[in-house]
């Protein structure tokens, strides 16, 4: 797979935010998109991988345009897609198609699976026949087709010779020369006139029979319910309906997560038979490295709305660059893991997209964390400083209640945990230098008397290092590879170096 051709799609720091504001306050917007540029080419498949909830189907319907962007640019054919609104999106997203995850909850339990397929036929009007007159400039007409643009392959050429007009119709469509009337005005400007004979609804059961047969079920099942299928042979539905307009680029969003081992197999056979058929591009979105391994060209490793490593998959699986995707390596069971150490468990969970860590996205759980120079503490009392500033982090930060709100308001108070045991319980083994314990001591100060935001902020003071504060850009590690990790510059050890021996410590 060649990157040196420009991209089919080009996304350049894509921001989606989604705001929601209270009745009496204003929460900040989940950034579940922040700032991702990504170039997709035609043929590829980019497997897109990464925690749930760190930003990965909005991403793909962002590019789509089912979500709406905030910021950034989505380029394809030279144009910003997320600019684009009523008949120039709905033609974009002809283009396009998007199979779901789950196709119990996809499918329509109350429609046949041909109305299923029919659906956006129908949706979109089709057939809408691309119609090219050769070596001449003509003007088309006619109701069910439109002039062919440079950028897409024509559905019936037109031929205007001396002996005679010929008329070829693509391979794949329901339709033959002998379904068309055509008819050539000469009176000061060529003019070819389309009408199909058919009616587009005879037209729609075709093209709805031939996608069942390519995605490998048959005509009687035109007539059946999803409830009466298997969970394949569902996907394999939803599967014929994103391909019902003829899309270039698919967005899989996890589409065989809900799947039995042995069916994802046949359904990932199934996609990239289609693809090397129909010349598709994928994005694969995926929590499962080890399915992505098989399919993709590419993997795009993203982690709280930012895309963290991307890199031809064989690179990324052998060498992984940055520690969340060591982290991700390690936890494929068996022996199906590329990484050789242990299990690399991260601590807590991710911060809250409506309110992500100033430097580094990955900062409060990296196990590869760099180190202030000031401080000589083990791992393990590093850790739990962290986890004691991210504790005081996110009670500041926290969305309050309803209640809450209304009682500050008021002028009263809300009533606010127990600061004594989290401290106990997250310091107590820890052997601290009266410095130390000193600035631990002043953060309590702090969120003693209400400012929980001037705790953190203390121990970040001491305690903080460059992850803290810087938010790293991608570093080119080779070709088509990129990792947004502090550690790459020269001075510092690898990621993956600093977890393998921080698992001895």
């Amino acid at each position: 797979m060649t990157t040196d051709e420009p991209p089919v799609i080009s996304v350049e720091e894509l921001k989606t935010y989604y705001e929601e504001d209270g009745f009496i306050w204003s929460s900040p917007p989940v950034k579940a998109v922040d700032g991702v540029s990504l170039d997709i080419h035609e043929g590829e498949t980019i497997g897109l991988v990464g925690e749930s909830g760190c930003g990965k189907t909005t991403l793909g319907r962002t590019i789509l345009g089912l979500n709406n962007a905030t910021d950034g640019t989505v380029t394809a054919a030279g144009t910003d897609v997320t600019e684009l609104s009523g008949r120039e999106r709905r033609r974009w997203q002809r283009r396009v198609g998007m199979v779901f995850q789950d196709p119990q909850e996809s499918l329509n339990e109350r429609m046949t699976v041909g109305e299923i397929i029919k659906e956006p036929l129908k949706t979109h009007d089709w057939p809408f026949l691309r119609v090219a007159v050769e070596d001449v400039d003509a003007e088309v007409k006619g109701s069910d087709v439109t002039p062919c643009r440079p950028d897409r392959a024509a559905d019936i050429t037109v031929r205007l010779r001396s002996d005679g007009t010929k008329v070829n119709v693509r391979e794949g469509l329901p339709l033959t020369a002998e379904d068309l009337n055509l008819s050539v005005s000469r009176d000061g400007t060529t003019t070819v006139s389309v009408a199909v004979k058919r009616h587009k609804s005879e037209l729609r059961r075709e093209r709805a029979f031939e996608l069942l047969e390519q995605v490998g079920l048959t005509e009687d099942h035109f007539y059946r319910y999803p409830h009466q299928f298997s969970g394949g042979q569902r996907q394999r539905i939803g599967i014929a309906r994103a391909l019902a307009l003829e899309p270039d680029f698919l967005v899989l969003d996890e589409p065989v997560s809900a799947l039995d081992v042995s069916v994802q197999a046949r359904i990932i056979n199934l996609l990239e038979d289609l693809q090397d058929e129909l010349g598709l591009t994928y994005l694969f979105i995926a929590h499962d490295l080890s399915v992505v391994r098989h399919i993709a060209d590419r993997v795009a490793v993203m982690y709280l709305g930012n895309i963290v490593e991307l890199g031809p998959t064989r690179e990324v699986y052998e060498n992984p660059a940055h520690p969340y995707t060591v982290s991700l390596l390690s936890a494929i069971p068996g022996s199906g893991s590329p990484w050789e150490g242990g299990r690399v468990t991260l601590r807590g969970t991710p911060p809250s997209p409506r309110d992500p860590p100033a430097g580094c996205p990955f900062a409060t759980r990296c196990p590869a964390k760099i180190r202030p120079d000031e401080w000589e503490f083990p791992e393990r009392t590093w850790r739990a400083l962290d986890e004691l500033r991210v504790f005081f982090r996110t009670r500041a930060r926290s969305e309050r209640s309803a209640t809450a709100a209304l009682k500050s308001l008021v002028g009263l108070d809300a009533a606010r945990e127990s600061l004594t045991e989290t401290v106990e319980e997250l310091l107590a083994e820890h052997d601290l230098s009266p410095a130390a314990q000193s600035v631990i001591e002043e953060a309590l100060e702090h969120a003693r008397a209400g400012d929980d935001a001037a705790a953190a902020q203390r121990l970040r003071e001491a305690f903080g290092s460059r992850c803290d504060e810087e938010h790293p850009s991608g570093y080119d590690e080779g070709p088509g590879r990129t990792s947004a990790c502090l550690r790459h510059e020269p001075k510092y050890e690898s990621a993956a170096e600093v977890i393998a021996a921080r698992e001895d410590e």
